[in-house]
């Protein structure tokens, strides 16, 4: 098995010409090196990694070029947006050209040992 890290540069599909799609090849280059898989679950992964500009490592078979595994870099950010009450009263006019649009979200404190959207790991 062999491992190339960098940016997918190329994404292709083909089903051979037999129009099953359920016999898809997709290929890939990452850097210089072409690999492919049939498997959808590691061609969604490479879409993504196109999608959001992340880096991946792929482990791939050196003679038939199948990836056996591909893992995506992801870098997390903590952003931070001012906040205005929806009900208090008097609300300011909004400027020209815009409108309120009151969301209700979920804040929390950022820790980059537990990104957003991943599960904090209990302690023994």
């Amino acid at each position: 098995m062999a491992d190339v890290t960098g940016y997918i540069k190329v994404f292709e599909a083909s089903d051979g010409g037999s129009g099953d799609p359920r016999k898809t090849t997709w290929q890939f280059f990452v850097d210089a090196q072409p690999v492919i898989t049939t498997n959808e679950s590691i061609a969604d992964t490479a879409r993504l990694a196109v999608k959001t500009a992340c880096r991946v490592k792929v482990t791939y078979d050196e003679n038939a070029h199948v990836i056996s595994q591909m893992r995506m870099e992801f870098s997390y950010l903590c952003n931070s947006e001012p906040i205005q009450d929806c009900d208090a009263e008097p609300m300011p006019p909004p400027p020209p050209g815009t409108k309120y649009v009151c969301v209700t979200k979920r804040y929390a404190p950022c820790d980059p040992k537990n990104p957003p959207g991943t599960v904090a790991k209990k302690k023994r």
